[in-house]
């Protein structure tokens, strides 16, 4: 092969390659714009409410424990029929 046909056959492997990038792109921003994504502002508020929301939950756990201990105490000092 001559030079000039290695040079012309590398312009046209180097635009086809710059189709073949460009339309990889474009199918890789439209296949990003399907997916369900949040901001990193809205994730770390949303971890936020799940943090509170954890804490609260061991406070009502704890509660009815105690609530649950309480009650068991008292039935056994009152007999069922009294």
């Amino acid at each position: 092969m001559s030079a000039d046909k290695l040079q012309d056959l590398l312009r046209e492997l180097q635009q086809q390659g710059a189709v073949v990038t460009s339309d990889l792109r474009d199918a890789l921003a439209v296949a990003l714009g399907r997916l369900p994504l949040v901001s990193q502002r809205e994730f770390d508020t949303q971890a936020e409410i799940l943090q509170r929301t954890r804490e609260k939950l061991a406070r009502v756990e704890a509660q009815v424990e105690v609530l649950e201990q309480a009650l068991a105490e008292r039935e056994k000092g009152n007999p069922p029929g009294d």
